[in-house]
C-alpha cells in the first residue's frame, strides 16, 4: 500500500472514534432540558462546519524557503475543505501527498474553537525538519488508545470525559418557583445562589476497515456514558448518578484521495449540525438535565437514532437526514425530522445553500390564545442559506438565512431569518474581529387566523443559537428579536477570548408556547446579557472553557417580579483520547 493510501486510511479510521466534548403539551414548552454546552472538539467534531483553517509550523527545516513552501502548499491543500462538513480522513488525504512527496515530514491537525464566526477552526501543523518521510508505509504500531492498527484496520478504545465547577448568583433571575412551576425535571430549587459539581465519563470501542484495494471503508463505535452531580444545581439538590447509552452507529464511507468526491452514509446513536446549528444542531440531540444531571457541562449529543447521509462533489454538496434526538423521558414528545439540503460553492469566497424540513410525528401541539391545540406533526420548513467569507487573513464578511414555515393541516405562516456582518484583522496580533448579528423569530399575532410562531426545531448551541447563557434557560428561538455585538481575541493558536452582548426583544406579546410564566408578557423587553468566554485547546487531547455571563432582566420579567440580575461563572475541563 503506498503512504497516500495507508495515511488516507489510517484518517479514514479515526471516523469511528468521536469522543464526546458534549409532558409534552406544546412544543415549547420544555425550556431546560438542553443545558449549556461547548462545540464539541476532537472526533466529536465531526459534522461541524468548517468555517477557518489555519496553517503552523510546528519544525523547521531550518531554510526559510523551504518552509514557506511547505506552507504555502499545505494551505492550498486544505483550503477546499473550509465550508464543508468536518471529518478527520478528509484532512489527512488532503496532507498525505506532502508527506508521500517530500513537501513535510509528517503532518497533523487539530480542531479549535473559531471565535470569530463561532464555528469550528482546524489548526494543521507541519514538520518540515530534514530527513522527510519517504513514500514507505506510514502504519504504526498499536499502542493506546489502539487495540489494533495496521495498514487495513483500525480498532481503539474511546475514553473520554470532564469536570466541571459552577457557581450561579439569583439563579432563574430571583424566582425559580415562578418558571419551574409544574416543571417534571425540578427539585428543590435554589435559593439565591448555588455552587455545585459535574463530571462524566464516555468509554467505548470504534474502528473502521478498509473494504479490498477500494476507496471504500465501514466504521462503527458504541460507547456508554457516566454522569455525576454533586450540589445544588439550578433544578435539584440530589447528588444524582446516571449511566446512559452515548455512541451506538454503523457507517460506510467513500473518499477519492484524487478527486474532491466523497459519500458518506450512517445510521445509529449520533451527533449532526447543519450549517451553524440555526435549525439543527447537535446539541439539541440528546438532553442534560433532571436524573441525568451533568447540566451545565453538557456532554450528551447523540441522538435516539439518526440516518444521515452526506456528499460533496466538486463544487456541491447534499446531505439528507433522518432525526429522532434523545429527549428526556419526563419531556418526551416522540418528534422526529426529516429533511435535506442542497449547496454549491460559487468561488473560494461565496457558497449557497437550500434546505427543507419537515417534522414526521410529534405528540406536541401550538396552543392559540382561543385556545386551540394544533398538531406539530407537519410542519415544513424551507429556506435560504448563504456566506461570503474571503480567504485573506484581513477580511469583511456576511452570512444569512431565511425560512418560512407551513403546516398543511391548518394556517400557519411563520418566518425566521438572520443576518450577520463581521470583519477579521488576523495580520494584526491576537487576529481581532468584530461582528454584529440581527436575528427574527415570528410570534403569532393573536388579531390574525393565521399561525405565525415559528417552531426553532433544534436550534440550539453556545456561541451561536443559546443566545445568553441564562436567558437561553427561560425563553428559547421564538416570538424573539435579538442584536448581538461579538468581539473575538486569539491571544495564542488554539485559545479564543469572546466578549458578546445579546439584546432580547419580544416579536409578539402573545408568548403562548413559551416558558408558562411568560406566555403573556407586559412588555417587548426581555433583557440583555453581557458575556465573556475564554475557550482554550490546550493540547489534542484536552480543551477548557470558562465563562462568566450576566443577565439583565427587562420589563417584561421584571412585572412578574422576576427583577434579579442572573449571573454564572463557570469552568469545564474536558478530554479525549
Amino acid at each position: 500500500m503506498s503512504a497516500r493510501a495507508t495515511a488516507f486510511f489510517s484518517a479514514a479510521a479515526c471516523v469511528a472514534l468521536a469522543v464526546g466534548a458534549g409532558g409534552p403539551a406544546t412544543a415549547q414548552e420544555t425550556g431546560g432540558q438542553f443545558g449549556a454546552s461547548v462545540l464539541p472538539l476532537g472526533g466529536a467534531a465531526m459534522g461541524q462546519s468548517i468555517t477557518h483553517v489555519t496553517v503552523e509550523l510546528a519544525a523547521s527545516s531550518g531554510e526559510q524557503a523551504r518552509d514557506d513552501a511547505a506552507l504555502a502548499a499545505a494551505r492550498a491543500a486544505v483550503a477546499p475543505l473550509v465550508g464543508s462538513t468536518y471529518a478527520p480522513v478528509l484532512f489527512d488525504a488532503a496532507l498525505a501527498d506532502l508527506v508521500a512527496e517530500g513537501t513535510v515530514r509528517a503532518a497533523r491537525h487539530r480542531t479549535v474553537f473559531d471565535g470569530a464566526s463561532s464555528g469550528l477552526g482546524v489548526i494543521v501543523s507541519l514538520d518540515v525538519a530534514t530527513d522527510p518521510q519517504s513514500a514507505a508505509s506510514t502504519a504504526q504500531p498499536a499502542t493506546f488508545p489502539d487495540i489494533i492498527r495496521n495498514d487495513r484496520t483500525r480498532l481503539s478504545f474511546i475514553l473520554g470525559g470532564g469536570v466541571g465547577a459552577y457557581s450561579d448568583n439569583n439563579p432563574w433571575f430571583g424566582v425559580p418557583g415562578v418558571f419551574n412551576a409544574g416543571s417534571p425535571i425540578a427539585g428543590n430549587l435554589p435559593g439565591g445562589g448555588t455552587t455545585w459539581a459535574e463530571s462524566y465519563l464516555e468509554v467505548g470501542i470504534g474502528g473502521a476497515t478498509r473494504l479490498g484495494d477500494s476507496d471504500l471503508y465501514v466504521f462503527g463505535a458504541v460507547s456508554g456514558l457516566y454522569s455525576f452531580s454533586f450540589g445544588q444545581d439550578i433544578f435539584r439538590d440530589d447528588t444524582r448518578d446516571f449511566l446512559h447509552p452515548a455512541k451506538g452507529y454503523v457507517g460506510l464511507l467513500y473518499a477519492d484521495p484524487d478527486t474532491d468526491n466523497r459519500l458518506k452514509l450512517s445510521f445509529g446513536r449520533q451527533a449532526w449540525t447543519l450549517n451553524n446549528g440555526f435549525l439543527i444542531s447537535m446539541i439539541s440531540g440528546s438532553s442534560n438535565a433532571g436524573e441525568r444531571g451533568a447540566t451545565y457541562l453538557g456532554p450528551r449529543n447523540d441522538t435516539d437514532f439518526s440516518a444521515i447521509a452526506t456528499g460533496e462533489f466538486g463544487q456541491s454538496r447534499f446531505s439528507l437526514f433522518y432525526i429522532d434526538p434523545d429527549e428526556l423521558e419526563d419531556l418526551e414528545s416522540n418528534t422526529t425530522f426529516a429533511g435535506a439540503n442542497f449547496g454549491w460553492q460559487f468561488t473560494d469566497a461565496f457558497s449557497a445553500d437550500v434546505s427543507y424540513i419537515t417534522i414526521l410525528t410529534s405528540d406536541s401541539t401550538y396552543r392559540t390564545p382561543s385556545g386551540l391545540a394544533l398538531a406539530r406533526k407537519g410542519t415544513n420548513t424551507y429556506g435560504l442559506h448563504a456566506l461570503w467569507r474571503p480567504t485573506t487573513p484581513d477580511h469583511f464578511w456576511v452570512e444569512g438565512e431565511a425560512y418560512h414555515q407551513t403546516n398543511p393541516d391548518f394556517d400557519m405562516s411563520a418566518q425566521a431569518f438572520y443576518g450577520t456582518v463581521g470583519h477579521v484583522w488576523g495580520s494584526l496580533p491576537w487576529s481581532p474581529s468584530i461582528s454584529y448579528r440581527y436575528a427574527s423569530f415570528s410570534g403569532d399575532d393573536p388579531n390574525t387566523g393565521t399561525f405565525e410562531r415559528f417552531d426553532g426545531l433544534m436550534t440550539n448551541g453556545f456561541g451561536n443559537w443559546l443566545q445568553g447563557m441564562n436567558f437561553g434557560k427561560v425563553y428559547r428561538n421564538a416570538n424573539l428579536n435579538t442584536h448581538r455585538i461579538q468581539l473575538n481575541l486569539v491571544p495564542r493558536p488554539g485559545m479564543n477570548l469572546t466578549f458578546s452582548w445579546h439584546n432580547l426583544r419580544a416579536d409578539e406579546l402573545n408568548n403562548l408556547g413559551a416558558n408558562r410564566a411568560l406566555s403573556r408578557l407586559s412588555s417587548s423587553d426581555i433583557g440583555n446579557e453581557y458575556t465573556a468566554t475564554l475557550r482554550w485547546g490546550i493540547n489534542q487531547n484536552q480543551y477548557l472553557q470558562l465563562v462568566a455571563s450576566h443577565a439583565v432582566p427587562g420589563k417584561a420579567l421584571r412585572d412578574i417580579q422576576a427583577d434579579e440580575p442572573w449571573t454564572t461563572l463557570q469552568a469545564s475541563l474536558y478530554f479525549s483520547f
